[in-house]
């Protein structure tokens, strides 16, 4: 089971750094509900950490990570049909792009090229699903 787990986190890790990287694809997320919101709770708490840890107030902390997560679920509709593969692929970016934005608050210079590579990494993914076409990928 223990060996199980690391190869999953692994595979997300992969996933995660495929899609920060613009080497990564949409299509390759699993067609899976249960994905989708795992990925997007854990991107409402980073989304949360990252506000808290930079020292907003709570409400601001909730607020932002709910809007972020209102933009996944607003831009995954194509048609009136929710993709979840692109929802879920837009959820591991937003993880990671979290997660490097936590790790600035340490290295002060490299928040404004991590925040300006995590917006090239976001409107390549959108691109690239407008190219596709959203609801072609089920």
């Amino acid at each position: 089971m223990r060996n199980e787990q690391s190869g999953l986190i692994t595979s997300l890790a992969s996933h995660c750094w495929r899609l920060l990287s613009l080497r990564g694809d949409w299509k390759s997320m699993p067609d899976s509900a249960a994905f989708v919101w795992l990925a997007m709770g854990a991107t409402l708490l980073g989304g949360l950490t990252e506000q808290l840890v930079r020292g907003r107030s709570l409400d601001v902390a909730v607020l932002s990570a709910l809007v972020w997560l209102g933009f996944i679920l607003a831009v995954s509709r194509h048609g009136g049909i929710f993709n979840r593969r692109f929802a879920g692929a837009l959820a591991l970016l937003s993880i990671g792009i979290e997660g490097l934005l936590v790790l600035t608050i340490w290295i002060p210079a490299a928040e404004w090229p991590v925040a300006i590579w995590a917006g090239v990494a976001v409107m390549h993914l959108l691109f690239q699903a407008n190219d596709a076409g959203a609801a072609a990928g089920r």
